[in-house]
């Protein structure tokens, strides 16, 4: 996959916004990578990906949010 950045309004995003919200970060539900999808995806990676914090989702970031969601059984 590619790295998804601010501006950015697509498919791609509407996942990553519904698996944050399932996981429990509070997001709009709407698909659009705006400053508060930057800070929440910042915050993300802060917690489960230290060595890379940009607010820019990468596929590794997004598989990261993927596997946690599994495990929670919310997919």
């Amino acid at each position: 996959g590619r790295t998804l950045a601010k501006g950015d309004e697509n498919v791609a995003v509407a996942a990553l916004v519904a698996d944050l919200r399932k996981y429990g970060y509070r997001v709009p539900s709407d698909a659009v990578y705006d400053d508060a999808l930057v800070a929440v995806v910042t915050a993300f990676q802060r917690h489960f990906r230290p060595r890379r914090v940009d607010g820019m989702a990468d596929p590794e970031t997004v598989a990261t949010l993927a596997r946690l969601v599994r495990e929670m059984g919310r997919e």
